[in-house]
Order: structure tokens, then C-alpha cells, then sequence
């Protein structure tokens, strides 16, 4: 199980462009776990956590979604918005169980303005 430090420092660490190309480069097929969204936009140009979202069937299927059919109006906003900019990052996990609890740790933790219908 990963523990939410070692999380964290993966999903800030490693951050790739939010487009089709990248994700099927980056995401294997059929594995499980968290993604972050983000926007190279936050205080002193550090990255800003758009959204943190999970995956507990196909993390690249769910990524691909968020491209072509995104139901958070909050978030389908931003990726408009910002398409050229946005960035991912993922953090592989290996169970139902771990995946939720990591979710919701990190939400509560950072807090992104697209996910405070989940809080």
C-alpha cells in the first residue's frame, strides 16, 4: 500500500501535458489508481491543483474522458479554458480499498476548486 507522503510526492513530482497523446504514452491499459490535474498557473508560478481524481477499472480510460466528455461544469470550464496549458500526473495503486482512501486523503488535503462538491 503506498502511504499518502510517498502519493503525493509522486502526483506533485511528475507532471506530463493533458492531452490524448501523453496519456495513452504515459497510462498503460487496465491499471488502477489517482490522477491530478493541474495548471502550471498557481502562486509564483508553481503548479495549481485543478482536480484529483480516481480510477478503480482503467486509470487511462478515465483521463481520456475527462478530454471528450467532462460532466463537472467547474472542470469542464478550466480544461477549455486552459487546454494548452493543463497538465497531468498519475500514482498507480493496487486495490479498491487503498485507491478510495488515498482519494479522499488527498482531496481533503489539497483541497482543489473542482473537487469541493466531494468535500
Amino acid at each position: 500500500m503506498s502511504t499518502p507522503f510517498a502519493l503525493k510526492y509522486r502526483l506533485e513530482r511528475e507532471r506530463w501535458p493533458y492531452n490524448r497523446a501523453e496519456v495513452r504514452r504515459r497510462v498503460p491499459e487496465e491499471r488502477t489508481g489517482l490522477y491530478a490535474l493541474w495548471l502550471p498557473t498557481g502562486v509564483d508560478g508553481g503548479p495549481e491543483r485543478l482536480y484529483v481524481g480516481k480510477s478503480e477499472t482503467c486509470l487511462r480510460r478515465r483521463l481520456l474522458q475527462h478530454i471528450s466528455n467532462e460532466t463537472n461544469p467547474e472542470l469542464r470550464r478550466a480544461l477549455r479554458m486552459f487546454r494548452d496549458i493543463a497538465q497531468f500526473s498519475v500514482a498507480f495503486t493496487e486495490g479498491v480499498e487503498e485507491t478510495r482512501e488515498l482519494e479522499a486523503r488527498l482531496i481533503h488535503d489539497w483541497q482543489p476548486e473542482t473537487n469541493r462538491n466531494l468535500l
